[in-house]
This record gives structure tokens, C-alpha cells and sequence, in this order.
């Protein structure tokens, strides 16, 4: 009978090795969760004295920190998350759309393009905005979730709320975030103010130049910008339509079954 070796055995467990890109997943997650703890530290009146301000300098990014030199602001600030809501949307999202990433990307790929996304995102924002400090991991996760397009881009969810059993295709997600953050950018920010969308924008950009120039030399881990839209585009929408028209179905069963009831 045949063993393996003690040398050809991985030294991280299983879980940690199931999908190629999963370390950088968790090593964001885990930052994220860092900061996040420290910042709640902060608010509390035992915190020590130099806590709330280190984490000004350091975990915020703004035009005048990058001035003063502290360029690793454009990438701390992309794991820091003040709130609790803010905090869970953005690790929900990156734990979904990184693990996406995760199959198919290395942990240094997708490491590169967390990298880009959240430099790009903060870069994006101090210049559009430079009397407005930003933080949070929304750029980020905007660019991961704008190259998962090209990179799986028949992934499918299956939605609960609004309609349960409303199906999208990674694609499809990745195409609405796009139209939302350029619509946000121009349109929805006199509106909807404090939503960061040059960092949404800037994190997009970086997140298909990822995609685009990987593509461009010639990985075919890397769908076509075109092709896979004329490949998809139909009947993606197709498939969501009948979803949506099966989902509204069964709410109008359950609706009228429970009338019958009473």
C-alpha cells in the first residue's frame, strides 16, 4: 500500500487550503476583525489615552495624512469599519465575493488584488474629496467583486429577500454594481452623501484592470470583457426573469393559502 510522505503533506489545515486563494480571504477577514475590535476599544472609557488617536493616524485616510507621509493610510483605512452595520456588510461581502476569487485565483493574486482595489478606492476618494476622510473596506470590495465578473462569471446566487428564489449570475452582480457606483458617483451623492462612491469607483476601475490586463496577457482564467457579456448577457436576465416570476408565484400561493385559512 502507498503513504504520502511527511514532506508532501501541507502544514495548514484543510480549511485553510481547500481553494487556492482562501489565506488571503481569512487574512483579510481576520484584519478586518482587528481593527474593528480596536476601534470598539477605543470607545470606551478605559481605552488607553493613545488608542483613539492612533487610530485617527493610522486606520483613516484622508488627504492631508497622505501629505504628511502616512501613504499606508490608502491601504490601513480599507480595514477599519467605525460602526458595527458598516463593519458587517463589508466582511459579509468579502468573505461571499472573496471566496468566489478564492477558487481560482492564488493567495498572492488575490492578495495583489485586494491590494489594488483598497489603494485605489482610498486613492480615488482623498482626490475627489479631499476634505473628507474615508474608511472601510467598500472600495475593496467593489474591485473584487467587479473582477469575480470576468473571472467565474456563471457563479450563482440564490436570493431569499426580496424574492425568494431570485437567481443571479456573478455577472450580473458585478454589471448592477457597476451601473449603481457610476450612477452614485454622478447622479445619487447629492443624495446619498455619505456613501463613499469615488472609492466605490476608484475600487471598480482597479478590480477590472486586474481582470482586463491579466486577459490582455493572455490568461484564460480571464474571460473577455465583450465575449462574455454576448456570450451571457440574454440569458442571464432570461433566467433571473423566470426566477423572479416563480418567486412572485409562490408569495402569491403562500398569500392566498394563508387567506384561505382564515
Amino acid at each position: 500500500s502507498s503513504s504520502s510522505s511527511p514532506s508532501s503533506a501541507s502544514p495548514l489545515p484543510a480549511w485553510l487550503t481547500s481553494s487556492p486563494g482562501r489565506p488571503a480571504v481569512l487574512a483579510a477577514l481576520g484584519a478586518n476583525c482587528a481593527v474593528f475590535a480596536l476601534w470598539q476599544l477605543a470607545r470606551r472609557g478605559s481605552a488607553p489615552a493613545w488608542l483613539p488617536r492612533a487610530l485617527g493616524e493610522h486606520a483613516m485616510c484622508s488627504h492631508a495624512h497622505v501629505r504628511r507621509g502616512r501613504i499606508h493610510t490608502l491601504l490601513t483605512s480599507t480595514f477599519s469599519h467605525y460602526t458595527a452595520g458598516h463593519f458587517a456588510v463589508n466582511t459579509y461581502g468579502l468573505a461571499v465575493f472573496g471566496n468566489v476569487a478564492a477558487e481560482v485565483l492564488s493567495a498572492r493574486e488575490l492578495g495583489v488584488l485586494l491590494v489594488y482595489g483598497g489603494g485605489a478606492a482610498s486613492l480615488c476618494h482623498i482626490v475627489c474629496h479631499p476634505r473628507n476622510p474615508v474608511l472601510g473596506a467598500s472600495g475593496m470590495l467593489m474591485g473584487l467583486v467587479a473582477a469575480n465578473g470576468l473571472i467565474d462569471p456563471q457563479h450563482r446566487f440564490t436570493m431569499i429577500l426580496p424574492v425568494p428564489g431570485l437567481t443571479f449570475s456573478m455577472l450580473q452582480v458585478a454589471d448592477l454594481c457597476f451601473v449603481a457606483n457610476f450612477a452614485g458617483f454622478f447622479i445619487l451623492r447629492r443624495w446619498l452623501g455619505p456613501v463613499a462612491w469615488a472609492a466605490h469607483v476608484g475600487g471598480t476601475a482597479a478590480g477590472l484592470g486586474f481582470a482586463c490586463g491579466n486577459w490582455l496577457s493572455g490568461d484564460r482564467r480571464f474571460a473577455s470583457p465583450w465575449q462574455v457579456h454576448v456570450d451571457n448577457f440574454t440569458m442571464d436576465w432570461l433566467r433571473t426573469a423566470a426566477s423572479m416570476e416563480a418567486g412572485v408565484d409562490k408569495i402569491s400561493s403562500m398569500i392566498a393559502g394563508r387567506r384561505g385559512d382564515e
